[in-house]
C-alpha cells in the first residue's frame, strides 16, 4: 500500500528532487554572476567617479584659462571688468565646490608700497600685503570674485610667500601651465569646519603673449589667476550620488598617508582592506600638474543595493516552490496555466505590467507595477485603468479600442497613488484568444531620471556653449569621422563666416591651401594615436589677409567604454608672436656678430666635454686660432693651466655659482723656446642653465687690463719716489723755520745794542732838533724800530709753523676780544670807531694766543683801513655752520678791490701805503687757522667795507663747571 500510495507520488518526488537540483545549481549560478555583477558594478563605479572627477577639474581649468585670456586681451584689467566678466559666468551655481575666481600680482620690494597705495585707493583703506616683512618678491591677491566675506579674508595675501603654493606658483610660471597645490589650509578658514583646501594657478604674462622660454617666463611673469577650494565641498558637490554605497578617499601624492588625506566621505574606512569590505581598489589621477591617490571600498550596502540578493532569492524561493511542487503537478489546468502566466511576467520584465481586459479595466499586475503606481489590484479593478492614471481625464492612448487594433510605443504622465505625476513609457500589445482580441498587455516604465539625465545634459551643452563664446580664443570640436559639430563665436567672429559654413569639412576652407596638407597630416597622426596635436598655420580672416595661428588638439572619450569621439581643441591668433620671433632672432644675431667683433674674450664652453660651441674673433685671435667651435678649450691652453681651468668648470657644473677673478694672470707662449710672458684679465665665468637646473654649458668673457696693471705697478714705484721726495722736502723746511727762529732771536740782542746806542747819541743832541745829526739819528732809531718788528713777525710765523704755544683752552669770545680792545684803546678812541657784537656762541676751545692774534690782527685792520668820509663802525659775530664754529668781522672801510683779494694773505704784501704796516699779520692769521683745521674767506667791495669770515672747527668737548653753572651756550 505504502508503494502504491508513493507511486502517486513520483511525479510530485522527481518533480521536487529536480526543481531542488536546479534551485542550487541556480543559486551557485546566480551567486557567481551577482559577485561579477558587483564588481562589474564596482569598477563602473571607479570609472564614473574618476571620468566625473577629471570632467568637473576639466571646467574649472577651462573657466581660468578664460580668466587669463582676459588678462591677456587687455594691459588693464579693472575690477569692475573682472567682476562682470565672472559675474556672468556665475560660477558658484554653476560649478560649486569652487571658492571663488581671483588674481594675485607680482611686486618686487619697491612696487609693493604702489600696489597697496593703488588697492587702497580702490576702496580697500585697509588692504595689506600679508604677511609683513622683508623678501626679494612679493605676491599680492588684488581681484576674487565673488566678494564675500570668507574672501575678503583673503585679499593682500602673500601666497608666494608660502612654500607649499611657492612651488606650484613657479612651476605654472616656468612651464606656462597650470600647476595645483599639495594640501593648504586657505586663508579663508574661519576656524569652524575647517577642511583642507587646494589651489589651481595659471601664469599671466606682460604682452599678451607665451613666452618661449623660462627666463623669459620670469621676466615676464605679470601674475596668476588661480582659484581655491574647500577640498570636501569640492569632492562632495563634484561626485554627489556618484558616491553612493562606495566609500573613497582621496589622497595628495603617490602615496597613502593620513597626512595628506583630502577627503573621505565615511568616517570609518580603512586604509587597508578590512573583513567587512567587498570591494576595494586603488586608483590615481594626474591633473594640474598634481597627482592624487584615490582609494575606493564598497560597502554592504552596495551589495544589498538593489534588495533581497537575487541567489538568496532563488534558493529561498525554489526550496519553498520545491515543497510546493506537489501541489502544482495534480493542480487544475486553468490554475497551472495562471501560475505559469504570472511566473513569466515576474521573471522576465522589472518593469510595471498590466494586463487589460478589452473594457480597459486591470485584470493583472506584477509587484514593479504595484511598487511604480502604489495601487493594489482591487484598486485597479474599479475603473478603467487610464481613469486611475489620469484621474478623469480622457482616455488617450489608453482607449481600449485604439490599444486594441495594434501594438506600439508612446510617452505619457501618470498619477501614482501620492499623487506625484510621472513621465513613462509605456508599450501596448493585444491578447487573443480564439482569433478575437480579449485585452492586451500594458507595459510601463518610470522615464523620471532619464528626464532628469537630459535636462541636466541640455543645461551642460548651454552653460558649454556659453563658455566657449565667452573664451577669447577660437574653440572647435570634431566627430570621430574628422568632421568639424561645433565652433564658437570667436572663430565665426575672425572668419567672418556663418555656423553652416564650418559644418563638416567647410572649416578647411579657411586654412591657406599651401599649409592644408601638413595641417591634415599632423591630426590624422594624432587621431591614429589618439592622443593630443599641436599645429601652427595660417588662417584667412575676415578681411581676406591670412594670419599665423596654433591650434591644440585633445582627443574626446566616451566615459563607457572609452570609444574616441573625435578632438576639441582651441586656436589662437599668433601673428605678433611670429613677427616678434623674427625680431628677436634678428636681435640675437646681432647680438652674435658684436659678440664675434667685441674687443674682448667670449667663449661658450659645454660643461659635460669642455668643447667650445661659441669663440669670438678675439679669443681665436689670442691663441693663434687654436680656439675654435668644436675644439675641447684647454687644448688651446699652455699645459700650465689646463687642469686648474679644467677644475674651475668642473666646480662651476657642479654647484652652478659663477666663478669671477680680477686681474688673473695668464701665460702664453710667445717664442719658438716657450718663453712665456704674463697678461692679466677680468675674468667672469657664468653658468648656463636648461630648464631642469642643470648646468649645460659655461659663459667665460674677459677683458684684458695687462695695461692697468703695469701703469698701477709705475705708479706705485713713482709714488714710492714721491713719498721720498716729500720727506726731504719736510726735513728741509723743519731746518729753515729752525734757521729763521735761531736767526730771529740772535739778532734781538745786537738790534737791542743798536737801539741802546741810538738813544744814547740822541740825548746827546737834545736841544738841537734842527741839526743834521739829529735828523740822521731819528732816521735810524725809525729803521732799528721797523727792524725789530719784522724779527718779531718773522718769529711768530716760526711760532705759527711749529705751533709753539698752542694749548688749547676753553676761552670766551668776549673775554679775549675785551683784551684786544684794551689794547688798541687808543687807536679806537682816534679814530672813533664803534665795535658791535653778537656772540651766538660764547665759547671755543682754542689756544689763547692764537686766538688773540687772530682778534687783534682783524679788528686792529678794520680801525686802520677806515675810510675818513664816514664813521667806522665793526660787526663781529659768530654761530654755529656744519660743524664749524663761524666768526665774521665786518667793517665798513676803504675796502678792497677784487684783483688784490686773491693776494690779500700773502707775505709782506700791503694795499695801502697810509698806513703803517709789515704785511704779514693776515698771513700769520691764515697759518694759525689753516693749522687747526679750519679756513679763513673774504668778501670785500671797494668804496663799501670788508668781511672776514673764520671757521673753526668745533671740538666736542664738556665745558668747565663754573660755564655750566653760570648757564651760557656754547
Amino acid at each position: 500500500m505504502i508503494f502504491s500510495r508513493l507511486k502517486d507520488y513520483y511525479l510530485a518526488l522527481g518533480s521536487f528532487v529536480l526543481v531542488l537540483g536546479i534551485t542550487l545549481y541556480a543559486y551557485y549560478v546566480s551567486k557567481s554572476n551577482d559577485e561579477a555583477e558587483d564588481a562589474r558594478m564596482f569598477e563602473i563605479k571607479k570609472v564614473q567617479i574618476k571620468a566625473t572627477l577629471e570632467r568637473r577639474m576639466g571646467y574649472y581649468l577651462q573657466i581660468l584659462k578664460g580668466v587669463n585670456g582676459l588678462f591677456a586681451a587687455s594691459d588693464t584689467v579693472t575690477r569692475a571688468g573682472f567682476h562682470g566678466y565672472l559675474s556672468s559666468l556665475d560660477i558658484l551655481r554653476n560649478y560649486p565646490g569652487v571658492q571663488g575666481i581671483g588674481f594675485a600680482a607680482m611686486a618686487t620690494p619697491e612696487q609693493a608700497p604702489v600696489l597697496e597705495a593703488r588697492i587702497r585707493a580702490e576702496g580697500f583703506p585697509n588692504f595689506q600685503i600679508t604677511p609683513v616683512g622683508p623678501r626679494t618678491e612679493y605676491s599680492a591677491i588684488i581681484f576674487l570674485e565673488p566678494m564675500n566675506v570668507a574672501n575678503q579674508r583673503a585679499l593682500g595675501f602673500d601666497m608666494f610667500n608660502d612654500p607649499t603654493r611657492r612651488e606650484a606658483m613657479e612651476a605654472a610660471r616656468d612651464s606656462n601651465r597650470p600647476a595645483m597645490t599639495g594640501k593648504v589650509r586657505l586663508v579663508q578658514e574661519s576656524g569652524k569646519d575647517v577642511q583642507a583646501g587646494l589651489l589651481i594657478y595659471m601664469p599671466v604674462y606682460y604682452g599678451g603673449e607665451d613666452p618661449v622660454d623660462f627666463m623669459e617666463r620670469r621676466n615676464k611673469l605679470r601674475g596668476f589667476v588661480y582659484a581655491p577650494f574647500r577640498a570636501k565641498d569640492l569632492f562632495s558637490n563634484t561626485l554627489g550620488d556618484a558616491l553612493e554605497n562606495i566609500s573613497i578617499s582621496i589622497y595628495d601624492g603617490k602615496k597613502i598617508k593620513e597626512d595628506a588625506l583630502l577627503f573621505r566621505n565615511a568616517t570609518d574606512i580603512d586604509v587597508a582592506a578590512s573583513s567587512d569590505s567587498l570591494l576595494t581598489d586603488t586608483d590615481t589621477i594626474r591633473f594640474a600638474g598634481r597627482t592624487w591617490t584615490l582609494r575606493y571600498k564598497a560597502n554592504k550596502a552596495f551589495a544589498e543595493a538593489s534588495g533581497i540578493d537575487q541567489h538568496d532569492l532563488i534558493l529561498l524561493g525554489g526550496s519553498i516552490i520545491s515543497l510546493l511542487i506537489f501541489f502544482v503537478v495534480w493542480s487544475l489546468q486553468r490554475y497551472l496555466r495562471s501560475n505559469q502566466l504570472t511566473e513569466l511576467i515576474t521573471k522576465n520584465t522589472t518593469a510595471g505590467l498590466f494586463m487589460l481586459d478589452d473594457r480597459g479595466y486591470c485584470t493583472f499586475q506584477n509587484p514593479s507595477a504595484e511598487k511604480l503606481l502604489g495601487y493594489d489590484l482591487s484598486e485597479l479593478k474599479r475603473r478603467p485603468l487610464y481613469e486611475v492614471v489620469h484621474r478623469g481625464s480622457e482616455a488617450g492612448n489608453l482607449a481600449p479600442e485604439l490599444v486594441s487594433q495594434k501594438a506600439f510605443t508612446f510617452e505619457d504622465s501618470f498619477v501614482c497613488h501620492d499623487g506625484n505625476l510621472i513621465p513613462v513609457v509605456c508599450s501596448t500589445r493585444f491578447v487573443k484568444q480564439g482569433g478575437q482580441v480579449v485585452g492586451h498587455i500594458l507595459e510601463v516604465r518610470d522615464v523620471t531620471e532619464e528626464k532628469k539625465a537630459q535636462q541636466a545634459l541640455l543645461e551642460s551643452e548651454a552653460r558649454f556653449r556659453n563658455m566657449a563664446d565667452s573664451a577669447p580664443v577660437m574653440i572647435w570640436i570634431t566627430d570621430e569621422h574628422h568632421n568639424c559639430t561645433y565652433v564658437n563665436r570667436q572663430w565665426l567672429k575672425f572668419t567672418g563666416s556663418r555656423f553652416e559654413d564650418n559644418l563638416g569639412q567647410g572649416w578647411l576652407q579657411f586654412i591657406h591651401p599651401d599649409d592644408n596638407p601638413g595641417m591634415m597630416q599632423s591630426y590624422q597622426q594624432a587621431v591614429a594615436a589618439n592622443e593630443e596635436f599641436k599645429v601652427e598655420y595660417r588662417l584667412r580672416r575676415r578681411d581676406e589677409a591670412y594670419r599665423g595661428v596654433v591650434t591644440m588638439g585633445i582627443p574626446r572619450f566616451s566615459t563607457e567604454g572609452g570609444e574616441f569621439l573625435g578632438y576639441i581643441g582651441s586656436a589662437i591668433d599668433i601673428s605678433d608672436r611670429i613677427k616678434m620671433e623674427k625680431k628677436l632672432k634678428q636681435s640675437a644675431d646681432t647680438l652674435q656678430q658684436i659678440f664675434m667683433q667685441v674687443p674682448a674674450i667670449v667663449g661658450l664652453v659645454r660643461a659635460k666635454d669642455l668643447k667650445y660651441t661659441l669663440v669670438n674673433a678675439y679669443l681665436s685671435n689670442l691663441y693663434d686660432g687654436k680656439a675654435k667651435v668644436g675644439e675641447i678649450a684647454t687644448d688651446s691652453l699652455p699645459a700650465s693651466q689646463r687642469e686648474q681651468f679644467s677644475t674651475v668648470i668642473r666646480h662651476i657644473a657642479e654647484t652652478g655659482e659663477p666663478f669671477v677673478g680680477q686681474e688673473v694672470p695668464v701665460y702664453f707662449s710667445d717664442s719658438p723656446e716657450g718663453q712665456q710672458n704674463v697678461r692679466h684679465f677680468n675674468i667672469v665665468y657664468e653658468p648656463i642653465k636648461n630648464g631642469r637646473g642643470e648646468v649645460e654649458s659655461v659663459l667665460t668673457f674677459a677683458v684684458e687690463v695687462t695695461e692697468q696693471v703695469r701703469s698701477r705697478e709705475q705708479l706705485s714705484t713713482i709714488n714710492d719716489e714721491l713719498n721720498l721726495k716729500n720727506q726731504e722736502l719736510i726735513r728741509i723746511n723743519n731746518d729753515l723755520d729752525n734757521f729763521v727762529y735761531t736767526a730771529s732771536h740772535d739778532l734781538r740782542s745786537p738790534l737791542a745794542n743798536l737801539e741802546g746806542l741810538t738813544s744814547a747819541l740822541l740825548e746827546t743832541v737834545e736841544g738841537n732838533e734842527e741839526s743834521e745829526e739829529h735828523l740822521l739819528l731819528h732816521m735810524v732809531a725809525s729803521s732799528i724800530g721797523k727792524l725789530k718788528g719784522t724779527i718779531h713777525d718773522l718769529t711768530e710765523i716760526t711760532k705759527v709753523q711749529k705751533d709753539l704755544d698752542s694749548q688749547a683752552e676753553m676761552l670766551s669770545f668776549a673775554e679775549v676780544l675785551a683784551g684786544v680792545e684794551e689794547d688798541i684803546a687808543p687807536m679806537i678812541q682816534a679814530s672813533g670807531s664803534q665795535l658791535q657784537t653778537t656772540f651766538e656762541v660764547k665759547h671755543l676751545r682754542y689756544a689763547r694766543k692764537n686766538l688773540r692774534s687772530i682778534l687783534y690782527n682783524l679788528v686792529s685792520n678794520a680801525v686802520k683801513y677806515r675810510d675818513p668820509a664816514r664813521k667806522l663802525t665793526v660787526h663781529i659775530h659768530t654761530s654755529r655752520q656744519d660743524g664749524y664754529v663761524v666768526l665774521s668781522v665786518a667793517d665798513n672801510g676803504l675796502g678792497i678791490r677784487e684783483d688784490q683779494q686773491e693776494k690779500l694773505f700773502t707775505m709782506f704784501r700791503r694795499f695801502h701805503s697810509h698806513v703803517e704796516g709789515t704785511g704779514i699779520g693776515l698771513y700769520i692769521v691764515k697759518r694759525i687757522i689753516e693749522n687747526n683745521g679750519g679756513r679763513i674767506e673774504v668778501s670785500s667791495k671797494q668804496g663799501e667795507g670788508t668781511t672776514f669770515t673764520v671757521y673753526f672747527r668745533e671740538e666736542k668737548v664738556t665745558p668747565p663747571p663754573a660755564l655750566l653753572a653760570s648757564g651760557e651756550k656754547m
